[in-house]
């Protein structure tokens, strides 16, 4: 299994990890800016970016083992970390399987406790949870196979606003992104599937 990374600057080491279907390339302003001050790295995540696409290992625990073994790969002895959603809960894996000796300083943006929005939720109840689907199943093929999706499926925000290119800065990493990483849209689909966690958890 070949994990692929994107690497810049000196100093201080940060690694950071992108969330479901992302990869390095949508954030080279991220690595520029960061670069200034840290050593950064951000990794692609199997069956996305320039990773290896496989048939297993679609889950959290594989997917934070793929971190621990990129930090070794890295001789990374202690280092700060970032997770942006799918990535928050690999980070939160990465803490769970090997503790946090190895980690300096973490940061989790944008996980939210659950996108599946429960049918007896009240709406603040979803709103609370970040709940956003009412079938991940139906949710995953609209972005992999293009299947018609509305809002009583998933908050369709994101879907009508991740085509717009308004930010100089956003059509930048977007442009570089689409024109260098070629997702296979079956593969990044497997990365979806397995990401359930069916006991009681605390959320601060």
């Amino acid at each position: 299994m070949e994990i692929s990374y994107w690497e810049a600057g000196e100093g201080e080491p940060l690694v950071f990890v992108p969330g479901w279907s992302a990869n390095g390339a949508e954030y080279i302003n991220v690595m520029y800016l960061l670069s200034q001050d840290y050593h950064f790295y951000v990794i692609d995540p199997r069956n996305q970016g320039l990773s290896q696409l496989v048939e297993y290992g679609g889950r959290i625990s594989r997917f934070s083992m793929d971190l621990k073994e990129l930090s070794d790969h890295l001789k990374l002895g202690k280092a700060n970390y970032a997770g942006w959603s799918m990535g928050a809960s690999v980070l939160w894996g990465f803490i769970d399987l090997f503790g946090t000796s190895r980690i300096d300083k973490a940061v989790f943006v944008d996980e939210p406790i659950s996108i599946y929005s429960h049918q007896n939720w009240s709406e603040q109840e979803r709103q609370d949870a970040g709940g956003t689907t009412t079938s991940p199943e139906r949710m995953v093929e609209g972005f992999t196979n293009g299947k018609p999706l509305n809002a009583l499926v998933t908050d369709l925000v994101p879907w009508e606003r991740s085509p717009l290119m308004d930010s100089s800065y956003y059509k930048n990493s977007t442009s570089f992104a689409q024109h260098f990483i070629k997702n296979d849209s079956n593969a990044v689909g497997r990365n979806m599937h397995q990401h359930k966690i069916d006991i009681p958890v605390a959320i601060f």
